[in-house]
């Protein structure tokens, strides 16, 4: 418009398009370029993050994006893999790498890598001359991986010449998928690996599974094109029309109109685009441009909204919520579909070990030791039954649980030099003071288990209150069954001394004993411990973390008190890195580098003790019950301690939850080498007699009295793997006497009708308490033994080494063989584990299911995984209809499984569906089948994927994506694996999880928690939905109102193509009158309070599908739009073509005078029906309000008080006129009155409960709850 303003004789001066056309531009342009800023921000924090390669033998640090195909790359432990490496070194002495892939498949169990088979061992510094690797061509498949390394022709001469190594044709050795770390892996339990890269960038697995980042366009942004192609249309003819009328009036004007001149006879295309362009140039302002810049400026100060959000802060990571992108605020509001991962978005991937079942009786455990159902006395490890021992033994072997640094991590090896001194006499029980536990929880177990456990020094009862018949231990006879039970007066092992690396002096040893027995707290200036003592005594190594390469030479110099300050100023990557000041000068030479435990949380544990002090003055608590309390204190400090120091890293998490509440119990499992699995029963019976004289460490010593730890170890002979087809796992194990076991452990369906040595009445009875833990929600496993001969064993080894080395029918002969051993079970028991789901996950799904928002989960865990979660969490209604749709071997075999279920669901319409489909069968369901599969899902209430590939995920979104009606879909994840679901949905929602920020990077917003999603789209969601299509609305009904009235004038003037506005007022109205009342209200209108939105779902529905941008809608405002112009046009038409002389002056109004009485009207009163549509009125609303009034009266004033030639216009004067006329304000009031009675007739009715149509949106008032009921409260009454 300004381009065609220049060239023709325009009606107003260009710079009424050219300035609003400008700032437009600019703020659009400032907001998209920050938002840009932030996100290469992020992307650099990785592309820029340093990563040690090895080049020519030489370590050096590259940035992350420099990494070429062929580098070596070291990555140190708890690191991510930068790309994908073929493992060629690991620091595992058995050619071993550790790693987590919950960035890739949602999975954080550990998996196990190895050099390749025949790779010779060469030092770090040499591996480049290994020689050239081969691989195929990138795929997207992360299990599959086919190549080969060609040895150089000096080391491949030196292998041809070992015969027993498998080198095929003397220079090539075979590569699989066993041998690649895919980039978003996580290294675990290794210090450090090399590997050479194969792929890089976008070549990578990982990449190939993410989808491109392509723009988000609002559904919003839909209709608002659909409105401005209406205007457009509306404009086109408009300005068609009223140039046709133009010439109609020229050809055929009467001849006394002398004063327009004469009519033009030879009519040019000149004179038509003249014509036909300046009545576009007039009635272009009916297009909002300025509407483009506010939904930018609403949307960006809308963001910050959510970024402070105290509800969506989560105080324990300090983690805000994050947007990455502000142009999807209203779409929250508009979910239908919420696309969800498991593993660490539903679930915390904790699992917690709580209830067991054992011959026929049903246990919860309570810290240490055992509650039975319908007991009160708690169970200690000395009390076990054989039935009990044996149950946990099998737990404690039957795993691949592995041990971070186990050859470290050992009791009798932990820091010997560091910790343990060679005086025997030093040997003493010092946990109870360095541990730092109160004594709350020693009370709880005292109410719980009355009976003491101790006897005197010479094996008497402790003051004759305790007798044989009270402790099963005395009555044990010390025969070789019962030889766990016994040897317990030995010295204290230093095992708890090597755990403990510092402890007090001796001389304060006997004063601290001597408060410890009194049962008061232990205060340290008690025992005459200064500052420096203080701090000493707590700068223990509790968590030893692996020193890593720094991410910049500046964190080593960096000044560390705490881990919450390392986590604060580094980033992810480097969170391991640091080190403290004082120990970087020996970072070279060391694995681990302490932690420190702050002088806060020693504060910390101090006071809790001397707040419980009070539950332990009680006079009736003897002495004997002080030491008891002291000994259970100790022995849990131990167990828990030993616990931490091992680390353990299991294949899943349920295994290691079981390997955990053993050691709990007593069964400490410590690692294995060479299949030697080693297990330590500890067993801490105090004994002590009366505590008179403790001021000389030999009376302490007689005090303290260590218990014993019994060692048993297992030789792993065999392990048979968990299978999808079993559902259960096996280990082979011989006992220290020669004998063999198999112990099975798995799903009861699987396991129990293999028990056949077990009668059916026990089987009956475990079968009932799984029953009881799984109406609970808690994942259950069914344990058993056998013994097996040696004989059997031969037989069997032989036959599996058979089935193996076949090349076909493998995996049918190896389950022949595996079910041959697994028969003639005795059932121990059963488990009964929690997995930890997030905080309020149940809540969240059941308000998003009452919102109308369809919930499906998208994960790559196993089907009875996922189950499980779905099941306990509330995902899969309990009276919903299960629908299975696993193990598709076939196209043809899926549309069976189709067939069938479109049976079920047209017999049981009113039934609700579950349906849970494997990633085989969706492959073929996607492929084939697409249409049907995604019409018959979206029927269904709950839907769960299982074993799915990250673009697995991405093809269900774009699918459903596709359902009639186009729903709008949300996806929210935490790992890399969910980038690309978060990618291709309209909404894209990050977890920032323990695993990384992958999801949280490329998603449109992110928060701490899931959830936090219900408040993100009920409240949030809602907010900026209806706030959005109040504002569009009201742009395109006010430039309706102030073109209107040009149409009008230009009908009365005969289509001159002559404005009756002056040009500042063309170039103010849209980004200074009106512009800054509906920015505001855009930002703080609420039809509902937060508080009702949250308790009451079904509210969120009331703007789903844009409801509020619906044409109905849109006609109504635009119908009031036409009524207001009208008012203002025909009020001012007629009062002055019957009374021109209106002003105080003598002269009579002019033609400025006249179109600043219809602005002056406009502005007023598009404001107040602003003012009038909003429900939350703001006191910076009403400010905004006012201000736009009187910016308008106040710059016409200053305007028309100067001649100005620069905008055409001849306002000298005119405005003070219409100021000072008393009829102009009567007009005024009049107009304002007449024009809103339909919005004040409105209002009336809604006064009067009068449920009037929807035609006039937005006019409704904030609902008062008469009711605290909420909405779930309602349901179930």
């Amino acid at each position: 418009m300004t381009t065609i303003a220049v060239i023709i004789d325009s009606p107003v001066t260009p710079l009424t398009s050219l300035l609003p056309l400008v700032f437009v531009i600019s703020v659009t342009a400032m907001k998209q370029g920050y938002e840009d800023y932030l996100r290469h921000r992020a992307d650099n924090m990785v592309n820029y993050s340093l990563v040690t390669v090895i080049r020519n033998g030489v370590e050096m640090d590259i940035k992350c994006h420099n990494i070429v195909p062929g580098d070596l790359v070291k990555v140190v432990r708890d690191c991510d893999v930068p790309c994908d490496l073929v493992l060629l070194k690991s620091s595992d002495p058995h050619n071993k790498c550790f790693i987590t892939t919950a960035n890739l498949d949602g999975e954080s169990n550990l998996k196990t890598l190895t050099v390749p088979r025949g790779l010779p061992s060469l030092d770090v510094d040499r591996l480049h001359t290994l020689g050239i690797i081969e691989c195929e061509y990138p795929v997207t498949d992360l299990y599959s991986f086919n190549g080969r390394i060609e040895l150089s022709e000096t080391i491949g001469n030196r292998m041809s010449a070992v015969p027993d190594l498998d080198v095929v044709n003397n220079n090539f050795l075979p590569l699989m998928a066993e041998n690649l770390l895919l980039r978003g892996s996580r290294v675990k339990n290794t210090e450090w690996v090399v590997g050479c890269a194969v792929y890089t960038g976008q070549m990578t697995k990982l990449a190939l599974n993410s989808k491109v980042t392509k723009y988000k366009m609002s559904s919003s942004e839909i209709f608002i094109n659909k409105f401005l192609i209406f205007f457009l249309i509306l404009l086109i003819s408009i300005v068609t029309i009223s140039y046709f009328l133009k010439r109609f009036h020229d050809m055929y004007r009467q001849e006394h109109n002398i004063y327009l001149g004469e009519p033009v006879s030879n009519y040019q295309v000149s004179q038509f685009l003249q014509d036909y362009f300046s009545f576009l140039i007039i009635f272009n302002y009916l297009i909002p441009i300025s509407l483009y810049v506010t939904i930018e400026i609403h949307k960006f100060l809308g963001s910050f909204y959510m970024e402070w959000d105290h509800e969506l802060y989560d105080a324990p990571t300090n983690q805000p919520c994050i947007v990455n992108t502000s142009d999807l605020n209203e779409e929250l509001g508009q979910v239908e579909i919420l696309f969800s991962d498991k593993t660490g978005t539903l679930t915390k991937n904790e699992m917690i070990f709580q209830q067991c079942s054992i011959n026929g009786r049903k246990f919860t455990q309570k810290r240490t030791g055992l509650l039975e159902e319908g007991k009160h006395l708690l169970l200690k490890l000395p009390e076990f039954k054989d039935d009990v021992f044996n149950f946990f033994q099998a737990l404690s072997v039957c795993h691949t649980v592995q041990v971070a640094g186990s050859e470290d991590a050992d009791a009798e090896a932990l820091h010997d030099n560091s910790l343990v001194q060679s005086d025997e006499t030093d040997n003493i029980n010092t946990t109870a003071f360095t541990f730092g536990d109160n004594f709350t929880d020693i009370s709880e177990e005292r109410e719980e288990s009355p009976i003491l456990e101790m006897n005197g020094v010479n094996g008497e009862s402790v003051n004759g209150h305790v007798n044989s018949d009270m402790n099963p231990l005395l009555n044990r006879q010390n025969t070789d069954k019962d030889q766990h039970f016994l040897g317990l007066n030995k010295s204290l092992h230093h095992t708890h001394l090597q755990i403990l690396p510092t402890r007090p002096s001796s001389e304060h040893l006997p004063k601290m004993a001597a408060l410890i027995l009194e049962g008061k707290p232990r205060p340290y200036s008690a025992v005459g411990m200064d500052n420096a003592s203080f701090n000493h005594m707590h700068e223990f190594t509790f968590s030893p973390q692996p020193l890593s390469r720094p991410n910049s030479h500046v964190d080593l110099k960096r000044t560390i008190s705490t881990d919450a300050d390392v986590h604060q100023k580094t980033h992810r990557r480097t969170q391991s890195y640091n080190v403290p000041p004082n120990k970087a000068s020996a970072s070279a030479n060391v694995a681990r580098t302490p932690s420190r435990v702050s002088r806060q949380s020693s504060i910390r544990s101090i006071v809790s003790q001397m707040n419980s002090r009070e539950s332990y003055a009680a006079p009736q608590h003897t002495e004997a019950a002080k030491i008891e309390r002291n000994e259970s204190m100790y022995r849990r400090g131990v167990i828990q301690s030993v616990i931490e120091e091992l680390d353990y890293q299991a294949s899943s998490p349920d295994e290691k939850a079981l390997v955990e509440a053993c050691a709990k119990v007593g069964f400490v499992y410590t690692g294995d080498d060479d299949d030697v699995v080693t297990v330590k029963i500890k067993k801490s019976v105090f004994r002590g007699g009366k505590a008179r004289n403790v001021d000389t460490l030999d009376s302490v010593k007689k005090i303290f009295k260590a218990d014993n730890s019994t060692i048993m170890k297992f030789t792993r002979l065999h392990v048979l793997e968990f299978t999808s087809d079993r559902k259960r796992m096996s280990v082979i194990v011989r006992d220290q006497k020669g004998q063999i076991w198999l112990y099975t452990k798995g799903a009861e369906s699987h396991v129990l009708p293999l028990c056949d040595k077990t009668p059916r009445q026990l089987i009956t009875e475990t079968q009932n308490h799984i029953n009881d833990f799984a109406k609970l929600g808690l994942r259950t496993l069914t344990v058993a033994r056998r013994k097996i001969t040696n004989s059997e064993y031969i037989e069997f080894s032989n036959e599996i080494t058979q089935a193996n080395n076949s090349l076909t029918d493998r995996k049918a002969l190896v389950e022949s063989c595996q079910q041959k051993i697994e028969r003639n079970l005795e059932l121990l028991g059963a488990t009964a584990v929690e997995d930890a789901l997030q905080d309020n996950v149940r809540d969240t799904l059941e308000a998003l299911r009452y919102a109308g928002i369809k919930v499906w989960v998208l994960t790559g865990d196993k089907v009875e995984t996922a189950l499980n979660i779905a099941l306990s969490c509330g995902h899969i209604p309990d009276d919903a209809l299960k629908h299975f749709i696993v193990e598709c071997q076939s196209a043809e075999n899926l549309e069976e499984q189709l067939n069938v279920f479109e049976n079920e669901l047209n017999l049981h319409k009113d039934e609700n569906f579950a349906l849970l489909i494997d990633g085989g069968s969706l492959a073929f369901a996607l492929s084939k089948f697409p249409e049907r599969f995604r019409d018959l899902s979206v029927r269904c209430r709950a839907v769960l994927c299982c074993r799915l590939s990250p673009l697995q995920k991405c093809e269900v979104v774009h699918l459903m994506k596709t359902v009639a009606g186009h729903p709008i879909t949300a996806s929210i994840g935490d790992g890399a694996n969910d980038v690309s679901m978060i990618q291709e949905a309209h909404v894209g929602l990050g977890i920032v999880g323990k695993e990384g920020r992958q999801a949280a990077r490329c998603a449109d917003y992110a928060f701490a928690n899931f959830a936090m999603v219900k408040r993100m789209l009920l409240v949030h969601g809602h907010y900026f939905s209806q706030r959005l299509s109040l504002l569009v609305l009201y742009f395109f009904y006010k430039n309706l109102v102030f073109m209107t009235i040009q149409l009008y004038f230009q009908i009365n003037s005969m289509f001159s193509s002559q404005t009756v506005y002056d040009a500042l007022f063309l170039t103010l109205y849209n980004v200074v009158y009106t512009a800054l009342p509906i920015l505001v209200i855009s930002l703080t209108e609420k039809v509902y309070p937060m508080d009702k939105l949250m308790s009451e779902p079904p509210l969120y529905k009331k703007n789903i599908r844009n409801k509020r941008l619906q044409w109905n809608y849109f006609c109504g405002w635009m119908l009031l739009a036409v009524y207001h112009s009208s008012v203002i046009y025909v009020s001012g038409f007629l009062m002055w073509n019957n009374n021109p002389a209106i002003l105080t002056t003598p002269q009579t109004v002019n033609f400025y005078c006249y179109g600043t009485f219809m602005i002056h009207n406009v502005v007023i009163l598009v404001n107040l029906k602003l003012w009038l549509s909003s429900s939350y009125q703001s006191y910076w609303f009403i400010f905004s309000i006012w201000l736009s009034i009187v910016g308008f009266v106040l710059t016409t004033f200053i305007y028309n008080l100067f001649n100005l030639d620069l905008l055409n216009g001849d306002m000298l004067s005119v405005y003070s006129n219409l100021l000072s006329s008393l009829t102009f304000w009567l007009l005024c009031l009049v107009v304002v009155i007449a024009a809103l009675i339909p919005d004040f007739t409105i209002k009336a009715l809604q006064a009067l409960n009068v449920n009037c149509s929807s035609i006039f949106p937005g006019q409704k008032k904030v609902p008062t709850t008469k009711s605290r009921c909420t909405f779930f409260e309602m349901t179930r009454l």
